[in-house]
């Protein structure tokens, strides 16, 4: 089944907007709206087709995908600024951090515009689907696992943007200060490995984290939205 082949752009399921509905019949996709800071991912392997900042858009990624002989594309409009994680050409995997919602473009407050076309996008949205049929499965799975609808619960990750040349990592025996290198443990590189992501371990501080790293081992890591980490 073709749905299986895709999964949730993002961590909240609060659909805003639907596809081609009565009162908006041009609308072909769905919002997904939620208030903080809230990573999006591509929904199956592709290629991003295009990266770049529209009037209507915003901040967007496309990304075409062929599966099962069928080619898709698909559209994650009104990303953040700044937090495009990938250009025109890259290889992009399924669940990899592509951007973090935001509200650029034609758009009146923070959310995920997203479309699916089966076969590529053109201007008059002709190859547009309901996204939503295609991501049921996705969705039904995701609530099933969680007692609240709104929000999906799995073991939290850390993304860290390909965009970030180093990140100071700390020794876990008191609060990271940025200047307080006697409490370094070591720096790591995110762009010279396309974005790095771990497992939460624990919160010890407020917007600090502690992780397992190859290199230094168990460390704290400051992750505050300013710093464009993502916490998913």
């Amino acid at each position: 089944m073709e749905g299986e082949n895709f999964i949730w752009p993002t961590d909240t399921l609060r659909v805003t907007n639907r596809f081609r509905t009565k009162e908006r019949p041009t609308h072909h996709g769905v919002d997904i709206a939620e208030s903080g800071t809230h990573p999006i991912f591509a929904v199956a392997a592709g290629t991003v087709s295009k990266s770049y900042r529209s009037h209507s858009y915003g901040e967007c990624t496309f990304i075409e995908h062929q599966i099962n002989g069928q080619v898709y594309e698909t559209v994650y409009g009104h990303m953040q600024t700044g937090s495009k994680a990938f250009k025109v050409g890259d290889k992009v995997n399924q669940g990899e951090l592509i951007g973090v919602m935001g509200n650029t473009g034609d758009s009146h407050g923070q959310h995920l515009h997203f479309e699916l076309h089966r076969g590529k996008w053109n201007a008059k949205k002709t190859n547009a689907v309901d996204p939503l049929a295609y991501l049921e499965k996705s969705l039904s799975l995701i609530r099933s696992n969680n007692d609240t609808p709104n929000k999906v619960r799995t073991k939290t990750k850390l993304y860290l943007p390909k965009s970030a040349r180093s990140w100071t990592v700390y020794k876990l025996d008191k609060p990271p200060v940025k200047n307080d290198k006697d409490n370094w443990a070591g720096v790591l590189k995110p762009s010279k490995f396309g974005g790095l992501q771990y497992e939460v371990l624990a919160k010890p501080y407020q917007d600090v984290v502690t992780i397992q790293t190859k290199d230094f081992g168990k460390v704290n890591i400051y992750v505050a939205s300013v710093t464009g980490a993502v916490l998913r």
